[in-house]
């Protein structure tokens, strides 16, 4: 009768996978600090002139790309001081490419959707 129980039990190998299936699943449901959430929390501006320097860090940057031209940037925050819209003027923006370029390098840098992103052809007189 014996023989019959340990027939139906499995057998060693199968524990193993069991175990590390468990482990597996164990190390899943671990919660641990994203990359993403650090690099927010070092992106957020805390003062008035955080923002401004940002501003003037990303038209500097925006600047140097062939045929944006001249550049004006304007940032707003929410009060947690997460991005709530970003607009750009630019001299180069009537070419669908140029602000393309410019949403996709925006986009990018500060993690907001597209539609939070507003390139507009500035006046060349300005």
């Amino acid at each position: 009768m014996e023989n019959k129980i340990w027939k139906y039990l499995p057998k060693k190998n199968q524990w193993i996978v069991v175990l590390l299936v468990g482990i597996l699943l164990v190390i899943i449901a671990i919660p641990t600090k994203t990359n993403t959430d650090s690099m927010t929390e070092t992106k957020k501006p805390t003062t008035e002139q955080n923002v401004t320097d940002i501003e003037k860090r990303l038209v500097a940057m925006l600047q140097n790309i062939p045929g944006v031209g001249k550049v004006d940037v304007m940032i707003t925050f929410r009060d947690d001081e997460q991005v709530e819209g970003i607009l750009v003027l630019s001299e180069g923006a009537g070419d669908a490419v140029i602000v393309r370029n410019i949403t996709d390098i925006v986009q990018a840098l500060f993690d907001v959707e597209m539609h939070k992103i507003k390139v507009i052809e500035r006046n060349s007189t300005n």
